[in-house]
Parts: structure tokens; sequence; C-alpha cells
């Protein structure tokens, strides 16, 4: 109930006449509001329950304060649930559920001063659901599915382009080469549900015993060598992708 007030708090001009009635806030832009959500019902077999989108036109003559047509929220929804139910039908179910699109007054999609939808993910009372959502590689992948439709969205409401973020690299390891030198190396890991997610260089992330990671060095290959100042420390790295949509 309170999520929509929380979100125009923050969006609220902090400077505006009290008198009009309306409550100040943060002054902050919001591109959008969303909310994750997991629903509830069971089936007597083995079927998903699957994936549900939620949004809400009917305030304000179906217009934002800023003019915008609330059926940017429809345009949202749409945009993440389909993203979302496509990458889990190519890598876990091809029979999974897409549940509908609904314009309803929900509290959570409706009072929001900017686009905003409610995502129910899937059911979870149902076990056939819960046999995906249990599972930390379903997770990942509909939390970066999320991330993709919001990213689509944004760009599109925006008329630019959009880069998706690389995937994690893998198969890192370290080698001795001598006269304390190390070479690290891994390998890139291919988006095969999104070509513009291929990264284009990477991040070397070092540390020393205990203390935080350094700002990295960027290296433009699978491989990097360095010089280790003593056997007597315990050195920490971690290589992070990245390309024009940010880092893995």
């Amino acid at each position: 109930q309170s999520r929509g007030y929380w979100v125009n708090y923050l969006m609220s001009d902090p400077y505006q006449d009290i008198s009009t009635g309306r409550q100040g806030g943060l002054g902050l832009p919001l591109d959008i509001s969303f909310g994750f959500h997991s629903d509830a019902g069971i089936t007597p077999d083995d079927s998903i329950i699957g994936t549900l989108a939620i949004y809400s036109t009917g305030l304000n003559n179906g217009y934002f304060n800023d003019s915008t047509s609330r059926l940017a929220s429809r345009d949202l929804a749409d945009i993440v649930q389909t993203t979302v139910v496509e990458d889990i039908r190519k890598q876990f179910n091809p029979d999974w559920t897409r549940r509908g699109l609904w314009d309803k007054p929900y509290a959570e999609a409706r009072r929001p001063d900017a686009p905003a939808m409610l995502f129910e993910l899937y059911s979870h009372q149902n076990i056939s659901d819960l046999v995906y959502g249990l599972d930390p590689r379903f997770r990942f992948a509909v939390s970066r599915a999320v991330y993709k439709g919001i990213l689509k969205y944004i760009s599109y409401a925006n008329r630019k382009d959009y880069q998706v973020q690389p995937l994690p690299v893998d198969h890192f390891g370290i080698e001795y080469i001598g006269a304390k030198k190390i070479r690290l190396s891994w390998q890139p890991v291919y988006d095969t549900l999104e070509a513009s997610a291929t990264p284009t260089g990477y991040i070397v992330y070092k540390s020393i015993d205990a203390n935080g990671f350094d700002t990295g060095i960027i290296v433009n290959d699978t491989t990097f060598t360095l010089e280790i100042e003593s056997y007597d420390i315990i050195y920490n790295f971690k290589v992070k992708a990245f390309n024009g949509g940010g880092e893995s």
C-alpha cells in the first residue's frame, strides 16, 4: 500500500509550496517503479502457474503529472514479461506459462507518478514452479532477464540504443611462470540470448591479505601477467568482463 507513496516522495519537488496540499519530497528523477513478487496458486497436476504482469492506467485521466501517457506502464510490463518468459522458455522450460497483462488499480501500480508495474514471477505455492524457483541458475537467468527488459524499455522510451552487460567470465586460473611472476587467465562467456552482451575488455582486480580490492587494471586480452612482491602475502584476484553496458 505504501510503496507508491514512497516512490512519489522520492520524486516530488522538495521546494514545492505546501499550501497546495502536496507534500515535498527528495526531487530524485525516477524512470520506473518495479515491484517484484511471487504469486499464490496451485495446480492439481505438474503444470506451471507462470508469470503475470500488472499495470494501471485509470488514474488522472490516463496521464502522469509530466503528461506522459499511463500506457507507458503497459509498455514496461509487456517488455519485461516478454523478455522473462522468452528467456525461461529458451533456457529452462519451453512450456512456461505466460499469464495475462492486467490493467487493474492495484495501489502499487496505480499510485506511482512514473511508469510502474507489478511482476508476479511464479507461484510460491505450486511445486512445479518452485522446482525452478529454488534453482540458483534460474534465479540468475530471471534476474538478468528482468534487467534486460527494464533496459530495453528505458532505451526505447528515450530513443537510444542499448547494450547488455556481459556475463561473468569462467575458466579462471593462476599459473606460476617463475621469478615471482604469475599469469592469470580466463575465458569469456558469450550470451546466446543477447548479441550485444559480448565483452569488449576485462578488468583485473587485486587485493592483499584481508584488504579490499583495488580499482582494477583494464586488460584487452584473456591473460594478464604480473610480478608479486613476496611469497608471504596472500593475494586475491577477480576478473570482470565489461562493455558499453557495464561490468559483469
